[in-house]
């Protein structure tokens, strides 16, 4: 999402702008083997972060199916008779 964020601030020039400098810094030599680790860095990253989304996806799931099973359990205690709700009577046997 950052980066999504960074690369649609960035333009085409400040691209180039970009470029030039890292080419300027690192060297026509060590500037390959840079963007490949840039590139594994950010593979990660995004590896890491939709590990964290499934989790979360997850997480929201379970709390939802916890809540409709709740849902459900006061729906068989309790009667609903406009805005009162009374207990069941017990069934003895």
């Amino acid at each position: 999402m950052l980066l999504a964020f960074i690369f649609d601030s960035v333009g085409f020039g400040e691209w180039l702008v970009l470029l030039a400098v890292a080419l300027m810094v690192l060297g026509p030599r060590r500037l390959p083997e840079a963007a490949r680790t840039v590139g594994r860095f950010y593979a990660k990253f995004r590896r890491a972060s939709e590990g964290f989304r499934r989790q979360l996806f997850e997480l929201d799931n379970e709390i939802r199916a916890a809540e409709s099973t709740a849902e459900r359990e006061a729906q068989d205690l309790f009667v609903i008779d406009g805005d009162e709700a009374t207990a069941k009577p017990a069934i003895e046997a």
